[in-house]
């Protein structure tokens, strides 16, 4: 066991793609975040366009807790992770997000979870307190979706099975090391998947915030991704395999149509970029909640839209169309 001072080393891994702007800002929160606790930072970079691991190694230069694996030709954020975790050198392994959505301010809970005796701890953002900064209603049901189909193939029943912030005991990771085989984003629905029953698993509030800087990592083949991942699971553990599977991709046909609605946002950046100005203006020229919007259908000249009112009683519901040309708002009837 790796001690100092008495106390058990946490390691903090921090998969990064195209983070740069905002990976010193989080050195500094993380610092402020863990006290007393000794631990160490290892920054696993994917090769970054825009050299985030250079960033790294000079954020490193005068900070002795700081480790930097770049990674070239070879992309994942599970793969860059598991690389994180066996390269680690601490007792307790921790995960979080690079771009300021998880709030560092947990690591302290997470870590004296499993120091106290939990296996695995999770931020999640489905117990009592915990809760998701600026999703779109669209945003909320899509999470809700994968996250029944995660349940699928969780032998240890948790609330948000995928939560990308999470603390695990080493020894854990250690005997599930060579059993994981991660694809996509989601690593902690791979080892829920593996761990033996009986498992001490603790869930603690965690409030998802707004990403600050750069451009979220969601998109189509990320989903495709985590389709996959379902159903490599289920086969894995054989629960009702032709079932599920018929189950999963019933959902996902299902979901086809939406997705196809909205590819522009995922393969265009300028319309991506039209739509995100647009509601933003709409925001704050008419005191919107972007949580209250949700996207319909998304165009090279524009876009439709709902936009719910939460009132007392009946919450009033009014469809717009909205055109880049002349940057009219209509009423879709």
């Amino acid at each position: 066991m790796n001690l100092r001072y008495g106390i058990l080393v946490l390691s903090l891994i921090l998969p990064t793609y195209n983070e740069a702007e905002n990976l010193p800002g989080l050195l500094e929160e993380i610092e402020g975040a863990v006290g007393d606790i000794p631990f160490e930072v290892v920054v696993v970079d994917d090769d970054s366009p825009d050299r985030t691991w250079e960033v790294a190694e000079r954020c490193a230069r005068d900070r002795p807790y700081l480790r930097v694996l770049r990674r070239v030709g070879r992309r994942g954020l599970s793969s860059a992770v598991l690389e994180g975790f066996r390269m680690a050198r601490g007792d307790i392994l921790a995960v979080m997000d690079s771009d300021g959505q998880h709030d560092p301010d947990l690591l302290p809970r997470l870590y004296a979870a499993v120091q106290s005796g939990a296996a695995l701890a999770i931020g999640s953002r489905y117990v009592p307190g915990g809760s998701v900064e600026g999703w779109a209603r669209a945003r909320h049901v899509a999470s809700y979706i994968a996250t029944g189909l995660a349940w699928l193939v969780c032998p240890r029943r948790v609330r948000d099975p995928m939560s990308g912030f999470f603390a695990v005991n080493h020894q854990l990771f250690s005997s599930l090391a060579d059993t994981l085989r991660p694809q996509g984003f989601k690593i902690l629905l791979e080892i829920l998947a593996m761990i033996p029953p009986g498992t001490c698993v603790q869930e603690i509030p965690l409030v998802f915030r707004v990403r600050r800087k750069g451009k979220s990592k969601l998109s189509l083949r990320v989903e495709f991704q985590f389709v996959s991942q379902i159903v490599a699971l289920l086969l894995r553990r054989r629960i009702l395999a032709f079932f599920c599977v018929l189950v999963v991709l019933a959902v996902f046909f299902a979901l086809v149509p939406r997705v196809w609605s909205l590819r522009l946002l995922y393969f265009d950046r300028a319309v991506r970029s039209n739509v995100q100005s647009s509601l933003l203006r709409f925001r704050d020229e008419r005191g919107w909640l972007l949580s209250n919007v949700e996207l319909q259908e998304v165009h090279r000249d524009g876009f439709r839209f709902l936009h719910r009112q939460h009132v007392r009683g009946e919450d009033p519901v009014e469809c717009y169309l909205y055109s880049f040309t002349d940057r009219a708002l209509r009423s879709c009837l």
